[in-house]
């Protein structure tokens, strides 16, 4: 390459493209921040707390690594950045809770290259309706009465607790 230092600088910022990109990935359900901060919940058909979370630090390297790979020579990284919001979103599918698979499959990747959206996937699963929610609610009372389980939900503004066979039963007369 030849020229001065000035004109291989504008060459490079020609390549590189000026401004900020960013990869994003939401998981879009009402309840998605609840199960990811919440390290006490058990998810007994797999998945953890933290699923978005543990993702990104487990993989940031590898994407930092594409970007720095394709930064000079596709479009400013844009692809490298696509390519790591799509793998964080499959990753919440690996890492978040699985009870009912709409969690997990709510994964939203998108990139924004100073504030404007250049790539944006809708996610598998969209954002679970009142309706749907109230039917899914229904569902999850039943079966852990079903399966014997301790059950709480709200009546009337308190609390409402029956209690399963994994936890003890307060004494007859007392509370």
């Amino acid at each position: 390459m030849s020229g001065t230092f000035t004109e291989r600088i504008d060459h490079l910022r020609e390549q590189v493209g000026h401004g900020s990109i960013t990869a994003h990935v939401v998981v879009d359900q009402v309840y998605a921040h609840y199960q990811h901060e919440r390290m006490d919940l058990h998810h007994p058909r797999g998945g953890s707390a933290k699923y978005l979370e543990k993702s990104l630090m487990d993989h940031f390297r590898d994407y930092l690594s594409g970007y720095a790979r394709q930064v000079l020579s596709n479009n400013g990284g844009t692809r490298a950045m696509e390519d790591a919001a799509e793998h964080l979103s499959d990753q919440v599918e690996v890492a978040a809770p699985k009870e009912w698979g709409d969690l997990c499959r709510s994964g939203h990747p998108s990139v924004t290259r100073d504030g404007a959206t250049i790539y944006d996937r809708p996610p598998k699963v969209g954002r679970l309706s009142e309706q749907e929610l109230r039917v899914k609610s229904r569902a999850i009372l039943r079966q852990r009465l079903a399966e014997g389980l301790t059950v709480y939900f709200m009546r009337h503004g308190k609390v409402v607790v029956i209690p399963g066979r994994n936890e003890p039963h307060p004494p007859r007369g007392r509370l």
